[in-house]
């Protein structure tokens, strides 16, 4: 296609480790809004969340898109493979995915979205681990 004999060794390596770079930190701050709502339910946590993370996430998403972008003019076939797949996938994450897997996972699992954490914080509790970060004897 395009005259091109195929895609570059680098293509496949970097698209991968950018992507899933990206989709980490875009998911981290995601749920980083989510975590702070633990006593509401997962439903109404995730809409909250979603509302006042997805605006930036998009945003950066844009961001990095334009970035990969400014590689087009340079004419290095791996460079242009590169940041096609690039935007492809952040076009697909900020758009597909971010807005509707993460969210139905998240009301699909319910209270099991906090498991390792909030349990924890209730055996503190009972051990006598008070807000001040102090245990009490």
């Amino acid at each position: 296609m395009l005259h091109y004999s195929g895609i570059s060794w680098a293509t496949p390596f970097f698209s991968f480790v950018i992507l899933v770079a990206l989709g980490v930190d875009y998911s981290i701050f995601l749920m980083d809004r989510f975590n702070e709502h633990k006593d509401w339910g997962a439903g109404q946590a995730i809409l909250h969340a979603m509302k006042n993370m997805g605006t930036v996430i998009l945003s950066a998403a844009v961001i990095l898109a334009g970035t990969m972008a400014s590689m087009y003019p340079s004419g290095v076939l791996s460079m242009l493979q590169i940041a096609t797949v690039v935007i492809t996938g952040l076009f697909l994450y900020s758009v597909v995915l971010l807005p509707f897997f993460i969210p139905v996972m998240v009301r699909m699992f319910g209270s099991w979205n906090w498991w390792p954490f909030s349990r924890a914080e209730s055996e503190d509790n009972a051990v006598g681990y008070n807000q001040g970060n102090h245990y009490t004897m």
